[in-house]
C-alpha cells in the first residue's frame, strides 16, 4: 500500500466523520417522519376534478348528551280530503208505536 500524509489522514478522517453525521441525521428524519408526521392509515381519496383531494377519515365523534329541543316550526297546509269509508253497520230498531183504528175509514187525501 501506500502511505498517506497527515493532511490526507485528517481529510479522510474527517469526510468519514460528515458521512457518519449525515447518515444519522437521515435515519432520524425517516424515523421521525413515520412515527409523527405520516399520514392516518384511514384516508379516503376522493377525485375532485384535475386535483385529488386526501381527506383524512380519522375523525371519531364524541357522543354527548343531546341539546335542547328547538322551537317548533309553523303548521304546514291542510291536506286534501281522503276517500269516504266504508258503509257503517245498521242501526238498533226502534220503538214500536201505538196500535191503529182498524175499522175507521177515511178520506185520503181526495179533493173535489
Amino acid at each position: 500500500m501506500y502511505q498517506q500524509t497527515d493532511e490526507t489522514a485528517a481529510s479522510n478522517s474527517a469526510l468519514t466523520t460528515l458521512v457518519v453525521v449525515l447518515l444519522v441525521a437521515i435515519v432520524a428524519i425517516v424515523i421521525g417522519y413515520f412515527a409523527w408526521w405520516a399520514p392516518s392509515r384511514d384516508t379516503v381519496v376522493v377525485p375532485s376534478g384535475p386535483d385529488t383531494v386526501v381527506v383524512p377519515n380519522n375523525t371519531t365523534p364524541i357522543p354527548g348528551p343531546p341539546g335542547p329541543a328547538g322551537p317548533s316550526g309553523a303548521p304546514g297546509p291542510a291536506g286534501s280530503p281522503g276517500p269516504s269509508g266504508a258503509p257503517g253497520p245498521s242501526g238498533a230498531p226502534g220503538p214500536s208505536g201505538a196500535p191503529g183504528n182498524s175499522g175507521t175509514t177515511g178520506s185520503l187525501g181526495t179533493t173535489g
